[in-house]
């Protein structure tokens, strides 16, 4: 076996397990009970996807936090915001705001079209 097949097997699982830490991404929707679980995926520049769903599995919501429009100078994750939109299964369409909490954590609401509230949060596990 030559030395770069056998570095890519070692690299491989590393990766792999490294994937399987990733972001949890958890919320509330008002008109919903319980609480909403699924995972992150932070974009390169702020922002980023995720998804969540109900523990019955009837009702799931992808978001999208697009990245901030205007970095702030400070070199601090904390200052970074921005908008973005969640679309749910049932239809719905949420505009929301979000705010990083850390480099490694953001949170978000929103108001859907009947008044119902989405309050999520994204982080590192």
């Amino acid at each position: 076996m030559n030395k770069h097949a056998f570095a890519v097997l070692l690299l491989v699982p590393v990766l792999l397990s490294a994937c399987a830490f990733g972001y949890r991404a958890t919320g509330s929707l008002s008109d919903v009970p319980g609480e909403l679980l699924g995972k992150g995926y932070p974009g390169n520049r702020g922002g980023g996807r995720f998804s969540l769903s109900d523990r019955d599995g009837r009702l799931s919501c992808d978001g999208q936090a697009l990245p901030a429009k205007a970095l702030p100078n400070s070199g601090n994750c904390a200052d970074d915001a921005g908008e973005g939109e969640v679309l749910c299964s049932d239809g719905r369409k949420i505009p929301v705001r979000w705010q990083a909490i850390s480099c490694r954590a953001w949170r978000g609401s929103g108001v859907d079209a009947q008044g119902n509230r989405l309050e999520f949060r994204v982080e590192r596990r």
